[in-house]
């Protein structure tokens, strides 16, 4: 994985990038989910995307934990939060929600797969997930406790289209993120690293404000969740007017 630093303020994050003058790009960008976490854990920690591929009718029961994204891949998904009606998601949509008692179930005839997006303290690691049937789909590296200063911060999903050999436009975020891939495949420049290709189902992390662009190598399209946790009034995004360089 990579952890090379990256920006998000609390509030809404922009639906796709602003153009450049290198952009010749093919690429969507949607965003899912927000919420506003008022201070990260202390000490070290890092970014877990936790994958549930959860029967028709299966119930889980979770307790209270950091407050986290849930992202439906395939299927449908039924969120009830304590004193909150349930909410159900289809695949392809998103909320967050913050540290209450909770329950997932499957509402529908089929299997569904999902996922729990977080960022979660480093002494959490190697402690049983919340169910049999929960498995760490990507963990990041630590993160020192001095790399997140303890102040709010914005969490943001956004789903990211690049359609087959294109490219994204080469920006940089102002928080730490995590790329992890749905389809197709995903080559990520990093500015004074070497490139990184990810496969489907495949993630890497990067710290804030490092230069970055995200290429399609493949012949099919890749499709990939940006997760980005962005100190409140730090810029979001910033587009750069040229592709990192090594």
């Amino acid at each position: 994985m990579v952890l090379a630093l990256l920006p998000v303020a609390c509030g809404s994050a922009p639906a796709t990038r602003a153009a450049t003058a290198v952009d010749v790009t093919r690429e969507a960008v949607t965003t899912l989910a927000a919420g506003r976490v008022e201070s990260m854990p202390t000490g070290p920690v890092y970014i877990r995307f936790v994958s549930f591929t959860q029967p028709a009718g299966y119930l889980i029961n979770s307790k209270q934990h950091v407050p986290s994204i849930v992202y439906v891949e395939t299927g449908t998904h039924r969120l009830t939060l304590a004193g909150q009606p349930p909410l159900d998601l289809q695949a392809g949509q998103a909320t967050f929600h913050q540290t209450v008692t909770h329950t997932h179930i499957n509402p529908g005839s089929d299997a569904s797969l999902w996922y729990s997006i977080a960022v979660w303290p480093s002494s959490a690691r190697g402690q049983p997930l919340v169910d049999p049937i929960a498995r760490a789909a990507f963990e990041s590296d630590d993160l020192g406790a001095g790399v997140l200063p303890q102040v709010p911060y914005s969490e943001v999903l956004r789903r990211v289209n690049i359609a087959a050999g294109g490219s994204g436009v080469p920006h940089r975020f102002g928080g730490l993120v995590a790329i992890y891939v749905l389809t197709g495949s995903l080559t990520i420049k990093v500015a004074h690293q070497p490139s990184l290709t990810l496969a489907a189902h495949q993630g890497s992390a990067l710290l804030p404000d490092v230069d970055v662009q995200e290429t399609d190598p493949q012949s099919e399209p890749a499709v990939f969740l940006e997760f980005v946790a962005t100190p409140v009034g730090r810029a979001f995004e910033v587009p750069n007017r040229a592709p990192p360089t090594r």
